[in-house]
């Protein structure tokens, strides 16, 4: 949850950020944003469990969620 801390924390300073996150901590993170006094946060969820994917898997992930991170980054 701390890549939630920085992301506000940048955000904070200008510098357009995204947190990525699994699925198993949306709840988690949208609830610290909230009390972090960013509500609107970008956040990015990828399917859980990350730990069981292979690395191959995990780069295609990574390659399968650029635009959208690229996309709430710049917009």
């Amino acid at each position: 949850m701390w890549g939630l801390h920085d992301t506000v924390l940048t955000e904070s300073r200008g510098v357009p950020s995204v947190s990525v996150i699994t699925s198993s901590f949306t709840k988690a993170a949208h609830t610290r944003a909230n009390s972090l006094g960013m509500p609107d946060a970008r956040i990015v969820v990828l399917p859980s469990p990350l730990p069981s994917r292979s690395v191959a898997e995990v780069q295609e992930m990574a390659h399968e969620y650029a635009d959208e991170i690229v996309g709430l980054i710049t917009q």
